[in-house]
């Protein structure tokens, strides 16, 4: 678990442009389904190499991720890349804010639902 979440904090900006342009209807159907084949080989347990080999098992991730990543980047038609890439830099700016935020939400909606539960009960 620990080398999904490295590759994703070296390529975060790049996988956000990824995930964003997937609901562009611009972005060629082609290039939709190559990338849904690139996460789901970065989540999935099965690799080229078996992690077990010491160092060709994360050479493997290593090397293929940010290939396909590169190469998805290049495939992208030039206007939904950039539209993509302005909502991902706002997205990363203000990520931390709004991660804040939805904290307090999910903590403030927990507490009206545990306090409605109490309610309930008595």
């Amino acid at each position: 678990m620990g080398r999904i979440f490295g590759v994703l904090r070296l390529f975060r900006h790049d996988i956000l442009v990824m995930l964003l342009s997937l609901k562009s209807r611009q972005t060629p159907c082609r290039v939709k389904g190559m990338m849904l084949f690139a996460i789901l080989y970065l989540l999935s347990p099965i690799d080229l190499i078996p992690d077990a080999i010491p160092v060709a098992g994360l050479l493997d991730d290593a090397v293929i991720v940010p290939t396909v990543i590169a190469a998805l980047m290049h495939f992208l038609p030039p206007q939904v890349r950039y539209d993509c890439e302005g909502q991902a830099n706002y997205i990363l700016r203000h990520g931390k804010l709004a991660a804040a935020f939805l904290s307090l939400f999910v903590l403030l909606w927990a507490g009206v639902l545990i306090w409605g539960i109490y309610k309930l009960l008595s």
